[in-house]
């Protein structure tokens, strides 16, 4: 594992309010404005209208990439929060998710050499009112994706307690599938899985241990949701931070 990098959740302007319809260049340009702040760590947000632009990459923008990564250490990840789901009762949204999910893994395979671990976070999506049994499925769902799509892969825990807690995804998609668990500590908040905030901290990030660094979603309002060095320390852990303001969309 390398040193902690501490950053931020970074949300595109509305690509219809844009000039420039190239996805990765509009989330070059993001990261570039953003690299004077000092950040080591940029999560990207895609909505469904952003996975809609233009997502070619081209030489100069794959250069650009490469040297955030390569020559300023930055780590560079993408998190799916579209309005379609894999776990769907509606199978259009099921087509929908997966065709995301495969476009969003196509470009990070463009822009990655092999040297990088790119995550590409994702919900499962909806219950129905079985999250074991959602969670089993979203697993048969993984199997059907490209080799290096299911290696980029992770799973960030949920807000609302009918959905996915760190304590469930740990005993299905991780057991079953090895996918690494990102925490949101806002999410915890209001489903908790029966786990202390520490608790799913701690299996949260063990579960990267055969990718990069484990990610946290940082975005503590009390003093419980406050991890300190000497919190890691006894765990030897080494985790990257993204600090989630969840102010609404750029415009």
């Amino acid at each position: 594992m390398n040193n902690i990098r501490n950053g931020i959740v970074i949300r595109l302007p509305d690509p219809s309010l844009s000039r420039e319809s190239n996805l990765p260049r509009r989330i070059c340009d993001q990261i570039k404005n953003t690299i004077p702040l000092g950040y080591k760590l940029f999560v990207v947000e895609l909505s469904e209208k952003d996975i809609e632009d233009d997502m070619e990459i081209f030489p100069p923008e794959k250069e650009r990439f490469l040297y955030f990564m390569d020559d300023l250490d930055i780590r560079v990840c993408f998190y799916i929060n579209s309005k379609y789901h894999v776990i769907s009762t509606d199978p259009s949204s099921k087509k929908m998710a997966k065709r995301e999910i495969l476009k969003v893994g196509k470009l990070i395979d463009e822009i990655d050499s092999g040297d990088f671990d790119i995550p590409l976070i994702l919900h499962i999506g909806g219950a129905k009112g079985n999250r074991r049994k959602s969670m089993s499925e979203f697993c048969k769902f993984f199997d059907t994706l490209p080799w290096k799509t299911q290696k980029q892969i992770s799973i960030i825990n949920d807000e609302k307690p009918s959905l996915f807690s760190v304590k469930d995804l740990l005993s299905v998609t991780y057991i079953d599938k090895k996918i690494p668990i990102v925490f949101r500590t806002s999410s915890h908040r209001t489903n908790q899985g029966g786990l202390t905030y520490k608790e799913s901290f701690f299996l949260a990030a063990s579960t990267w241990a055969e990718r990069g660094n484990p990610l946290m979603f940082y975005c503590p309002i009390n003093q419980e949701e406050v991890i300190t060095t000497q919190d890691l320390n006894p765990y030897n852990l080494v985790v990257d931070i993204a600090f989630d303001n969840n102010l609404p969309n750029p415009e």
